[in-house]
C-alpha cells in the first residue's frame, strides 16, 4: 500500500531508516490537504509553512543519528479543542477565530516530548458541543465516502482527515461518542479510554465524561498514542492513579485467546450483545453487519449472548454535565455576546444556566446508577457490543428525527449508544465492520471493564487482521 495509506509504525521506521524522509512524507500530506480537503472541511487551520520546518528539521536530526521520541519526525493533526502553543486554537467558535493559544494543554505537552511533526488543527464544533461537525467558521465537515453525508462530531475533521488519507493519527476527545462517532461515519479505529486515563490541565470542573484519544486507521498506531497521553498527572484531579498504559513487544504476538488466558486465567470470552440502550433499535443492514463481525469470534469458540439491557431515561442527566462542563469558563462571553454562538451552543449553554442544583445533583447520582449498572453487566460478561451508531452517515446538517420509526431527540438522538458509555467511564472502541447499500461504513462498537484498554486492543487488532479495514480506501481519495 502507498506510504500515504500506511500506518504510522511503518511510517516512522521508514523515515528512520532514511528510505523516506520527514519532510517528503509531510509535504505528501499537505499537498493531498490543500488539494483535496475544500471538499471535506476536515482542517481548520493548515500549519504549512511551520510543518514543513519541522519536518526539515527532523531530516536533518536524523543524518545526526538523533532521533528522540517515539513519533520523531511523523506528521500527524490535533483537534482543534487542543490548545497549542503559538497556534491558532479556535475551539470551533467564532469568537475565538483570532485565538492563538499562550500555552499546551497537558495531553499536547506529552506528545509533543515525542517530537511530532503537525499538520494542522482538525475541525471542529463549537467547544466540542456537537456529534456532528458544523460551527459558524467553516462549512459542514463531510465523509471522504460521500460528500453529501457528515464526518461526525465532535471530532470530525479528525476521522475525515484519517479516512482520507490526510495523516495517519490524529487526536480526538470523546464526552458524548466524540471520538467513536466520526470513527463510524468514516470507516476507521478509535479508542476512548476509561475515565481519567487521560488527563486534562486547567479543566474547570471535575471531569466526570471527557477523554482524549487517537482516531487511527491501524489498531497499533492508537495503542502507541495511549502510551504516550496515558498516566497520572498532579495536575488533574480528575485523574486515575495509574502509569501510563505500556503495550510489550510479546503482546502482539500472543492470541486473543492466549492473551486472556494469560490475563484473566480464560480462553473464552463471553460477550454480551446489545442493541439498545432503551427503545430504539439500529436498522438492519448495520445488526446484520455487528453481529457477521461477532460471528468470527464465535466460530473461535467465544460467546456471543444477546442481553436485554434497560437504562431508562439518562440522556437529561448526560447533557446536564457535558453542558454545565463546557458553559464553566464561558459565561461572561456568552451573556455579551450570544448571537455570536451556535444554535447548539445556546442550546447547551441555557440548559446549562437554567438547571437547578439539585437536578445537576441527581444528575451526578444518575452517573453513578449508569456505571454501577453497567459494572454489575461486567461480572456476567467480559465485554459488550453494540452498534457505535444505529444509522450510517447522515445528510450534512440533518441528524436523524427518527430511527427505526421511533422519535428522538433532534440534536444527540442519534447518538444513542455513545454517551451511556461516557457516564459509566468505561473504555470503548470502534470497530469498522463493512459498508451499507450506499457505500457506507458501518461500526461496531465494543465496550470493556474500566482500565481494560488493552484488552480493547487486543480484539481490535484480531478483528483487524479478519476485516483488513485499512485497505478500504474512499474512492475518490486513492492514490
Amino acid at each position: 500500500m502507498d506510504i500515504i495509506f500506511s500506518s504510522a509504525k511503518k511510517q516512522i521506521e521508514l523515515i528512520h531508516s532514511k528510505k523516506i524522509s520527514s519532510y517528503e512524507l509531510t509535504k505528501a500530506y499537505l499537498d493531498r490537504i490543500i488539494k483535496l480537503d475544500s471538499n471535506l472541511n476536515s482542517f481548520l487551520y493548515i500549519n504549512e509553512e511551520n510543518a514543513l520546518k519541522s519536518a526539515k528539521e527532523k531530516d536533518d536530526q536524523i543524518a545526526k543519528g538523533i532521533s528522540n521520541g517515539k513519533l520523531f519526525g511523523l506528521p500527524i493533526a490535533i483537534k482543534d479543542l487542543t490548545p497549542i502553543k503559538g497556534m491558532p486554537t479556535t475551539s470551533g467558535s467564532l469568537l475565538e477565530k483570532d485565538n492563538v493559544a499562550e500555552f499546551d494543554n497537558l495531553e499536547f505537552e506529552r506528545i509533543k516530548i515525542h517530537s511530532p511533526v503537525i499538520l494542522g488543527k482538525t475541525n471542529t464544533p463549537e467547544f466540542g458541543l456537537m456529534g456532528h461537525t458544523e460551527n459558524l467558521l467553516k462549512d459542514h465537515c463531510r465523509t471522504p465516502w460521500d460528500h453529501n453525508k457528515s464526518a461526525g462530531g465532535s471530532s470530525g475533521g479528525a476521522g475525515s482527515a484519517v479516512a482520507a488519507g490526510f495523516c495517519s493519527i490524529a487526536m480526538g476527545g470523546d464526552a458524548g461518542g466524540s471520538i467513536r462517532i466520526p470513527s463510524s461515519y468514516n470507516g476507521i479505529f478509535g479508542i476512548k479510554p476509561t475515565q481519567g486515563r487521560v488527563p486534562r490541565r486547567a479543566f474547570p470542573v471535575h471531569n466526570m465524561i471527557s477523554q482524549g484519544g487517537p482516531m487511527t486507521r491501524y489498531v497499533e498506531d492508537s495503542a502507541l498514542m495511549l502510551e504516550i497521553i496515558s498516566g497520572f498527572s498532579s495536575e488533574d484531579p480528575s485523574s486515575m492513579h495509574k502509569p501510563p498504559i505500556q503495550f510489550e513487544d510479546e503482546f502482539w504476538e500472543y492470541s486473543v485467546k492466549e492473551y486472556f488466558q494469560k490475563k484473566h486465567s480464560k480462553k473464552q470470552l463471553n460477550i454480551a450483545w446489545i442493541d439498545n440502550f432503551g427503545s430504539v433499535t439500529p436498522n438492519t443492514e448495520i445488526k446484520t453487519s455487528c453481529l457477521n463481525a461477532l460471528s468470527k469470534l464465535e466460530k473461535d469458540g467465544h460467546t456471543i449472548t444477546p442481553v436485554k439491557f434497560e437504562l431508562n431515561e439518562i440522556f437529561k442527566s448526560w447533557f446536564n454535565i457535558f453542558s454545565v462542563g463546557t458553559y464553566i469558563g464561558h459565561e461572561e462571553d456568552y451573556k455579551k455576546n450570544k448571537k455570536k454562538f451556535a444554535w447548539y451552543t445556546q442550546e447547551a449553554f441555557e440548559n446549562a444556566i437554567n438547571i437547578s442544583a439539585t437536578e445537576y445533583a441527581q444528575s451526578v447520582l444518575k452517573l453513578k446508577e449508569v456505571q454501577l449498572k453497567f459494572s454489575e453487566m461486567f461480572q456476567k460478561y467480559d465485554m459488550i457490543a453494540s452498534p457505535t451508531m444505529p444509522t450510517t452517515a447522515f445528510d450534512v446538517g440533518n441528524p436523524p428525527q427518527e430511527i427505526n420509526g421511533e422519535k428522538v431527540h433532534p440534536s444527540w438522538g442519534f447518538c444513542l449508544y455513545s454517551y451511556p458509555v461516557n457516564l459509566a467511564g468505561t473504555p470503548a472502541v470502534n470497530i469498522p465492520t463493512g459498508f451499507d447499500n450506499q457505500g457506507l461504513p458501518i461500526g461496531l462498537q465494543i465496550i470493556a471493564p474500566w482500565e481494560q484498554e488493552k484488552e480493547l486492543i487486543k480484539l481490535s487488532h484480531y478483528f483487524e487482521k479478519i476485516i483488513n479495514w485499512p485497505n478500504n480506501i474512499p474512492e475518490k481519495y486513492k492514490i
